[in-house]
Formats: structure tokens, sequence, C-alpha cells
């Protein structure tokens, strides 16, 4: 099928470049493959999102560079969230807040509990009960 159309091909060509990029994680080759010339056949699609990437180079860089995310912050944020839709009415922030608090310690305490019981059965295990 590639064989047929010329810009199926050259974008196919160039998505798969990409991907090889990101999986190695390697910085200097995308930088090389944003700035070079693209062929004339490269949608207009894949030129608009390589100018995007170019825009953000740096801050793909330090994504290269660092394996850190905010996904524990954003899953923190989007439970405050759903708490806020599920608790609309309360009548101050006081009960709120400790509505919050009280979540969050739920979810420690479950994953404490959880803890304990794997160590009780290591324990168990140790001294063949």
């Amino acid at each position: 099928m590639l064989d047929y159309f010329d810009e199926l091909k050259a974008n196919y060509d160039l998505l798969r470049c990409f991907f090889k990029v990101f999986d190695d994680r390697n910085f200097d080759d995308l930088k090389e493959i944003v700035k070079e010339k693209l062929d004339a056949n490269i949608s207009s699609y894949m030129k608009s999102s390589i100018k995007t990437l170019c825009e953000h180079l740096p801050h793909i860089q330090n994504n290269f560079n660092y394996t850190y995310n905010n996904g524990r912050i954003e899953g923190i944020n989007n439970k405050i969230k759903v708490l806020n839709r599920v608790t609309y009415g309360y009548r101050n922030f006081k009960n709120y807040k400790s509505r919050i608090l009280l979540r969050k310690n739920q979810l420690n305490q479950g994953r404490k509990s959880h803890k304990i019981k794997h160590m009780f059965q290591l324990h168990k295990i140790s001294l063949n009960l």
C-alpha cells in the first residue's frame, strides 16, 4: 500500500523515525529530524505537528533528561475535584477540608493495612505456622 501512495509513505517513514527516537530517548536525533528540511510529500498536518515540536524542544529535552512527571499530583487534584462534586452543598470550608483529609487518611490506611497484612504473612511463613 505504501508503494502506491508517496505521501502516505513519506509520512509513515517520518512517523517511524519519531517512534524510534522516542523509544531510544535520543534527543539529538529528535532535534536533527525536526530541524532538517522536510520532504515535499509530507502532509500539512505532520508539518504542523513538527512546528509544534520545534516550539517545545527545550521542554521535550527536559523530559528526555529527567524521568520525573507530575502524574501523582494530577491524581490527587483529580480526587479533590471528584470530592468537590460529591460534597456540593457543604456549609463551610472547614467541613470540606475535613472531608478531603478524611478521604486521604482512608487511602493511606488502606495502604498501611496492606503492608501490615503482607508483613504478617511473611512472619507467619518464617515461623512455619
